[in-house]
């Protein structure tokens, strides 16, 4: 039967999702433990993140036996994962199903501060330098649209696009320990290799004066490259994709 899985991960614990060649990924953990149960399969999934990424909100697909009643699978399987993936949903999809080239809208979050506060929250919270919040706002509007991102992006092949088109962006504050972080999301078609990160250190800057608003304008619109230093990936989390 094929499943698709709606999964939770600690990127810390992981040098990315997708396989890497002699390090511990997202992937190769999920199919170690498949295994386990006697089921070799492919895994495949709806946005392939960066090392020390985190998801609340991935979505795979995979291939088990029929014989396996799914609540059984699922109490087993999340045991077998445990503590660094959890698995929060599953169910049948057709065979035709593919979770990446599917999906509508990934949306992601970054959470960050000027401080951690708490030892334990340094892998899940970015510390990072900003100024002015209104800036941060502003700047994450301008994102809004779609556009060329080939300056956001760390490798841009010639032969692959680099438009995107980013439906919302927002900004909030939440209350963790006791101490005040601040919150920026994204939703779009799909996003480039590391974009969000080079998006957010970009924005960061520009609330530090360090670039003008012409400066982060043009990068935007594929002028030129003003800024090319991505924030931490701590805080980055994808959250959810839409199909």
């Amino acid at each position: 039967m094929i499943l698709a899985a709606k999964i939770a991960y600690d990127g810390s614990k992981f040098f990315g999702f997708a396989r890497q060649n002699g390090y511990r990924s997202v992937v190769q953990r999920i199919e170690e433990v498949l295994q386990t149960f006697g089921i070799t399969c492919n895994v495949v999934g709806a946005g392939r993140t960066d090392r020390g990424v985190h998801a609340t909100g991935q979505v795979i697909r995979m291939e088990i036996p029929d014989f396996w009643q799914i609540e059984r699978f699922l109490k087993l399987f999340n045991q077998k994962l445990y503590p660094d993936i959890f698995v929060r949903r599953i169910w049948h999809v057709k065979e035709e199903f593919h979770p990446r080239f599917q999906a509508k809208k990934r949306e992601y979050r970054y959470i960050f501060g000027k401080f951690y506060g708490n030892v334990w929250l340094s892998p899940y919270i970015s510390k990072e330098n900003f100024g002015n919040v209104e800036k941060i706002k502003q700047g994450l509007g301008l994102f809004v649209g779609k556009k060329d991102f080939k300056f956001f992006s760390k490798t841009c092949k010639e032969n692959k696009s680099t438009e995107r088109e980013i439906y919302k962006t927002y900004f909030y504050t939440h209350q963790i320990f006791g101490q005040k972080y601040y919150i920026a999301g994204f939703q779009a078609n799909g996003f480039l290799y590391s974009q969000i990160r080079l998006m957010m250190g970009a924005i960061l800057a520009y609330s530090l004066d360090q670039i003008s608003l012409q400066d982060l304008q043009d990068q935007i619109q594929g002028v030129k490259r003003v800024y090319s230093y991505p924030a931490s990936p701590n805080g980055l989390y994808l959250t959810k994709v839409i199909y």
